[in-house]
């Protein structure tokens, strides 16, 4: 499938896309502009996000009912993000098609802004008819970003591209399929949590499965929402494989490269088999090494996920940066680190600590609130989520956003600062798991500092990215040495 690529003389053309307005009547609205907006709009909804659930206190037991406005709200951070990703796997993929990039650009614009501002007012169901529908369209604009790109994608294969000859390639088409069936599945929930069993083939449908239709909305909420967050990472790490030199790889780390991205490909399959099975039948996957007569125990989906995709994604940013001389040292690479090192606390969040605790459940609890460690599981199901499947892929995004887009003299601040407060943010987050979970003890007063450097390092990605890198090529950080300053692939 793969063979050694070098870059061809009209990279940089592609590579300038990014500063190529694709709608003709909006100059303004480039992929780089387009990208720092998304970054600002995010910042600025997530310190809204403190007026309406303090992250550390959100979750007050795994068993608790969801709070609709605070997953509805949430959304509104989570679209711009998979937004985010798709500018950036145009730019990265080299996706040549300007009717791709428009409708992307186009349709980000469209999802960021009405899926945020509908999540504001969309409090409760039924009830809140008009900031659901904003909210609904907005959603609908992710539909089309995600056909799209699955189109723009296969073009490329058509052509006979070479850089869609290639593992990280098919591992992010696989990935962008996934978004979609996740997208599709999270639509159905939400129209039966507003309409309930109409038409009445929906409950129909349900008993014929051995499910209540409350049943079945709830098998689609979990599948919609573990796969739409897993097939994300998918994507996110396989184009940061060639972000950062997959493609000049050779030799052993090439080898490790291609088996890691090959475990995430491979992930992703039997994750999306797995969660439309479970959305759409009363199955669900078996735990695995389990103890005290199944009290304990690791969830089946939680090892595909864990195994293939969140493991095979570590192997993969490992192979990649070690197979770069140039980023062997600390001090070589902080950018290229930082994104190594997000992945890693992701994967210590979710993969080692969550597996812990699920096999120590008569501890935990797991919502129980009287078991001896369920005040310290309520604090891990806020953890887990937003620190490991929210904060570190996007921070995954943001590294890719600096690695493009921020000149080489400002990008190790940037990195550092990111690697700094991901790791206090880490340590306090299990002293408040797995020492003190008092709301706010040391692990809270940690967590929160570590939380305080990451903005920092987020407020510098936009003010030197927006502000002083105008007119800088993606091709900086993708191996002109002669463009700004820029030093490497």
């Amino acid at each position: 499938m793969e063979s050694h690529m070098s870059r061809s003389p009209t990279d940089a053309t592609q590579e300038s896309y990014d500063d190529v307005a694709p709608i003709a009547r909006f100059p303004w609205l480039t992929q780089r502009h387009l990208v720092f907006f998304v970054i600002g709009w995010l910042v600025l909804f997530s310190l809204g996000s403190l007026f309406v659930s303090n992250p550390f206190a959100s979750e007050t037991s795994a068993s608790a009912n969801i709070d609709y406005w605070h997953v509805m709200y949430l959304h509104g951070l989570l679209v711009g993000m998979v937004g985010l990703l798709a500018l950036l796997t145009c730019g990265v993929l080299q996706l040549r098609s300007m009717h791709t990039r428009m409708w992307i650009v186009g349709g980000v614009l469209f999802m960021t802004v009405l899926t945020a501002v509908g999540g504001i007012f969309d409090r409760r169901v039924p009830g809140a008819e008009i900031a659901m529908w904003v909210q609904i369209f907005g959603f609908f604009a992710l539909d089309e970003i995600c056909i799209v790109l699955l189109l723009g994608m296969l073009g490329e294969w058509r052509s006979g591209a070479p850089n869609a000859r290639t593992l990280p390639y098919v591992s992010a088409f696989l990935a962008a399929g996934s978004m979609f069936v996740a997208a599709v599945m999270g639509h159905l929930a939400g129209w039966i949590l507003e309409f309930g069993n109409f038409p009445s083939i929906i409950g129909t449908y349900a008993s014929a499965v051995g499910d209540k239709v409350s049943d079945f909305e709830a098998n689609l909420v979990g599948s919609h929402s573990h796969d739409m967050v897993v097939a994300v990472m998918a994507l996110s790490v396989s184009i940061a494989a060639v972000q950062f030199g997959y493609h000049a790889l050779s030799g052993r780390a090439r080898t490790v490269a291609r088996f890691g991205l090959g475990m995430v490909g491979v992930g992703v399959v039997l994750m999306t088999v797995m969660y439309v099975v479970m959305a759409f039948t009363s199955w669900g996957p078996p735990n695995l090494f389990t103890s005290a007569g199944g009290a304990n125990g690791i969830a089946g989906d939680d090892i595909v996920t864990g195994v293939f995709i969140m493991t095979g994604g570590l192997i993969t940013l490992a192979a990649v940066l070690a197979g770069d001389a140039r980023v062997r040292g600390l001090a070589a690479g902080p950018v290229r680190l930082a994104t190594l090192w997000s992945w890693a606390i992701l994967f210590a969040t979710v993969v080692i600590a969550g597996y812990s605790i699920e096999l120590n459940e008569t501890y935990f609890g797991a919502g129980d609130p009287s078991a001896a460690g369920s005040a310290k599981d309520a604090v891990f199901t806020w953890l887990h989520q937003d620190l490991g499947l929210f904060l570190m892929p996007a921070l995954v995004l943001v590294m890719l956003v600096v690695a493009r887009f921020v000149l080489p003299r400002y990008q190790g601040a940037i990195g550092w600062a990111t690697i700094v407060g991901t790791t206090v943010t880490f340590v306090g987050g299990m002293i408040f798991v797995f020492v003190n979970p008092a709301l706010h003890g040391p692990g809270y007063d940690v967590s929160g500092v570590g939380l305080l450097v990451v903005g920092v390092a987020l407020l510098a990605t936009l003010w030197y990215g927006a502000l002083h890198g105008a007119g800088m090529l993606g091709a900086v950080a993708q191996g002109n040495p002669h463009a700004a300053g820029g030093t490497g692939r």
